[in-house]
């Protein structure tokens, strides 16, 4: 059974189980998804090798993982491969957005409705991916489509295509644990698989203790200009211990 060309309109003739095809009259790469024939593009990675270490450690040391994580992991190699996303041009009241889903299973985090990196995309071919991995779509295009509505509500699609997208994957070790890690080749956007978290104890442990000591300068003080000036006195210590705490978990 043939397939139109979207570009063209040839009728090609894929092979039983294929879903990557390259039109042979215009070269326009096509994805063939159930009973639709889609666009397939590619986004050539615009962060060098070089500097995904950079962008890694970057998330490393940012507010929501342990202290000194950026310093202290052990990074390994990245590995670049190209992952599958359906991207979803919508119309709602926010007027015209482009929204993804990715298109095969993955353990990184933040992936479900990311938007479309700024970069050039290309049609697919081995001009761009060269012997670099590309990962296969998996998660059929109507799924996709119910993953939208559920996360979106009802909106128009004006148009699907299927896009591979840049990612480094990074291993990195801390205190004998592997973590994965992927940086976007593009925009050096991490997404983390799992990473060594702050613990909450310490913190709820200084809110706690802020809750004790005003309510008793509360309980104790009656005259209201003293019972405001020991709030702020007492606000200093606090906020001391608690930026303390985030500096050392």
């Amino acid at each position: 059974m043939g397939v139109a060309c979207t570009q063209c309109g040839a009728s090609i003739e894929p092979r039983a189980g294929e879903r990557l095809l390259e039109c042979p009259f215009c070269g326009t790469a096509l994805v063939v998804d159930g009973s639709a024939t889609l666009i397939h593009e590619v986004m050539a990675p615009t962060v060098a090798y070089e500097q995904v270490p950079a962008h890694l450690r970057r998330f490393l040391g940012g507010t929501s993982t342990v202290a000194d994580l950026d310093r202290k992991a052990h990074l390994g190699d990245p590995k670049l491969e190209y992952f599958p996303f359906w991207a979803f041009t919508v119309t709602d009241k926010g007027g015209e957005r482009v929204v993804l889903q990715p298109a095969a299973p993955s353990s990184l985090q933040g992936l479900q409705g990311i938007e479309l990196p700024a970069g050039s995309s290309r049609p697919m071919g081995t001009d761009i991916t060269g012997e670099t991995p590309v990962v296969e779509p998996e998660v059929p295009l109507e799924t996709a489509r119910e993953w939208l509505t559920a996360r979106h509500g009802e909106v128009s699609i004006r148009q699907t295509v299927l896009y591979h997208l840049p990612m480094f994957k990074t291993p990195y070790s801390w205190q004998g644990r592997t973590y994965q890690a992927a940086v976007d080749g593009v925009s050096g956007k991490v997404f983390p698989a799992d990473f060594p978290a702050k613990a909450e104890a310490p913190f709820v442990g200084v809110a706690v203790l802020a809750v004790i000591v005003f309510g008793l300068e509360g309980l104790v003080i009656q005259n209201l200009v003293f019972k405001l000036a020991a709030y702020l006195i007492s606000a200093v210590p606090i906020l001391g211990i608690a930026w303390l705490t985030s500096r050392k978990v």
